[in-house]
């Protein structure tokens, strides 16, 4: 018996570490493969604007009335979310009411709550969002992981502000 137990365990461990070591590799993989997709969109679409810290891409369409929501604000947003390929995944439009959310209270993608803090009231933006600062290794409904993607947004409202 001691001589079967001996000869498994380093089996079961090479195992184990093989399991682990492929896992790791795919992951490594996905994230190589969204970085240079991602690289592609912003060739192809001649973006030029400079990344904020984070690697989000903001891209102003449109300045607003100057009003700006606190970092703790209740704001509303009109957007559209689409992969890369232009393929709308989910519209506040389509569904004809804006999405109301707390800011800092992670109810949004961290790049989706970066870019309205750099907005004011009744601006609009282009985000294009690594996949990092949006849902990561994690599937989420009809959006894969590793997934970047582009919102249009519009700052419809916000209470609590810092006026300018």
């Amino acid at each position: 018996m001691i001589f079967k137990i001996k000869y498994i365990y380093p089996f079961l461990s090479m195992l184990l570490l093989s399991l682990f070591s492929c896992s790791f590799e795919t992951a490594a993989t996905h994230r190589m493969d969204a970085e240079l997709e991602l690289a592609s969109y912003i060739v192809e679409n001649e973006i030029d604007v400079k990344p904020t810290a984070s690697g989000l891409l903001f891209i102003k369409q449109r300045d607003g009335n100057g009003v700006t929501p606190l970092k703790d604000a209740k704001v509303a947003i009109h957007y559209t979310g689409m992969f890369l390929n232009g393929e709308v995944f989910d519209s506040s439009y389509d569904r004809g009411t804006p999405m109301v959310f707390q800011l800092s209270k992670n109810q949004v993608i961290k790049g989706l709550e970066e870019a309205v803090l750099m907005m004011d009231k009744g601006a609009r933006a282009r985000i294009v969002v690594p996949y990092y600062l949006a849902y990561g290794d994690r599937r989420v409904g009809p959006v894969p992981s590793y997934s970047n993607l582009v919102f249009d947004v519009e700052l419809i409202d916000c209470q609590g502000t810092n006026d300018k």
